[in-house]
């Protein structure tokens, strides 16, 4: 079985106005794709799916807790994750045209596949540096970078603070 057909939503039986829907984001999901951070967790996603006439608007908005390593003292931590995301969807050729603010959907197509929209978004908002809040990592660890962190203050040239000075007037 697909653990992302859950992740699908029908279209066409939908009448226009506003839809709203909500999934859970957990280990199943992040398992249907290769090279996740964060895969232990779970996170609720809100999405709200508003037809219109010509195009659909989808609006996702994500919040939860990820499991995550600290890229500062490899220590595990809770990593609090939230952000929205906004498409919009039109059906049509995909051969007419490649549009940059559309998602073209093949004119046979009943269902808005969200997983891999709902993926997109929780990558784009997982931060690229993972790091505990200051104080929050090991205190053994804090204390073995404490030994390798130099504090050196290089000696300005003269004649560049001079240059600087004649810039900042």
């Amino acid at each position: 079985m697909n653990k992302l057909k859950r992740y699908r939503v029908a279209h066409k039986g939908l009448k226009e106005g506003s839809h709203s829907f909500r999934f859970v984001l957990d280990r199943d999901f992040f398992d249907c794709f290769k090279a996740t951070e964060g895969r232990e967790g779970e996170l609720a996603a809100d999405v709200e799916i508003v037809k219109h006439g010509s195009f659909i608007e989808v609006k996702m908005r994500l919040e939860g807790l990820v499991k995550a390593t600290c890229d500062r003292c490899l220590d595990e931590m809770e990593l609090p994750l939230s952000g929205e995301m906004k498409v919009l969807l039109k059906q049509g050729d995909q051969e007419a045209g490649n549009e940059d603010d559309f998602i073209v959907l093949p004119p046979g197509e009943d269902y808005i596949d969200l997983g891999p929209l709902l993926y997109e978004m929780f990558m784009l908002h997982y931060p690229l540096r993972v790091v505990h809040p200051d104080g929050g990592c090991a205190p053994e660890m804090e204390s073995v970078l404490g030994e390798f962190v130099i504090n050196e203050k290089v000696a300005s040239d003269p004649r560049w603070d001079e240059l600087k000075r004649l810039i900042n007037n």
